[in-house]
C-alpha cells in the first residue's frame, strides 16, 4: 500500500456503519383501565335490586351488579398500576419488560429489571431475531392484549401457560394487557424487524 493509498483508502475499503436505533421505552397506557372502570360502573348503574320502587329514577344496585360491577373496578385498578409501574422497552438487539418500583413517581429515569418470568421462568427479555408473531387483540385499533411469540425460551417449556392454546407450535407464546402505546409498539416491532405473520384473509 503506498502512502496515498494509506491516507486515502479506496471507496470499498471503507467500513460504512449503519446508523444505530435508539434504545425506546414505550409510553404507558390507561385506556384499558378507563374501560374495565367504565364497564365496572355501568354495570352497578344497570343493575337494580330487588327493592327498586317502580318508576324510580335512582335504585340500590343488586349484589350481583355490585359484585359483578365491582370485580371490573378492582381489575382496572389492577391496570391502572401495572400501567404505572411496567415498560416495555426496546434496546439495540432485543424487547424487555422493565418496572419503575425504585421510584415512587413511575419515572422512567430509574428502570429496573422486572424479574423472572411467572410462567415460564427466565428473564423477561427476549432478542428480536427469536420472534416468530407478534399481534394485538382482538386488533390494533381495540387492543385488550399484546401477543408476541418467540423461539427463545426453551423448547421443553413451550407448552406451558398460554402455550397450551398453540396448536401450530414453534415458539413460545406472550400475552400483555395493552397497558402500553400500541401504536409505539407496533413501529418498533416493524423498525426493530421482529418477525410477523401476515393474515391474507
Amino acid at each position: 500500500m503506498g502512502f496515498f493509498d494509506s491516507i486515502f483508502p479506496k471507496k470499498d475499503e471503507v467500513e460504512i456503519e449503519e446508523p444505530k436505533i435508539p434504545d425506546f421505552v414505550v409510553d404507558p397506557s390507561s385506556n384499558l383501565s378507563f374501560l374495565f372502570g367504565a364497564i365496572g360502573i355501568f354495570v352497578i348503574l344497570t343493575s337494580p335490586g330487588n327493592g327498586c320502587v317502580e318508576g324510580s329514577l335512582i335504585c340500590p344496585p343488586s349484589t350481583l351488579g355490585v359484585i359483578q360491577g365491582g370485580l371490573n373496578i378492582v381489575f382496572a385498578a389492577f391496570l391502572a398500576i401495572q400501567a404505572r409501574r411496567i415498560r416495555f422497552v426496546f434496546d439495540g438487539t432485543s424487547f424487555e419488560l422493565k418496572n419503575t418500583d425504585s421510584d415512587p413517581s413511575g419515572s422512567d429515569d430509574e428502570l429496573q429489571a422486572s424479574g423472572e418470568n411467572f410462567v415460564v421462568g427466565g428473564a423477561n427479555r427476549w432478542d428480536y431475531d427469536t420472534f416468530v408473531n407478534w399481534d394485538f387483540f382482538p386488533n390494533e385499533q381495540f387492543p385488550i392484549l399484546i401477543y408476541f411469540k418467540e423461539t427463545q425460551t426453551p423448547e421443553e417449556k413451550w407448552s406451558e401457560g398460554p402455550g397450551k392454546l398453540d396448536k401450530s407450535g414453534g415458539g413460545q407464546i406472550h400475552f400483555f394487557p395493552a397497558i402500553a402505546n400500541v401504536q409505539q409498539l407496533k413501529e418498533q416491532f416493524e423498525i426493530r424487524g421482529c418477525a410477523k405473520i401476515e393474515n391474507n384473509a
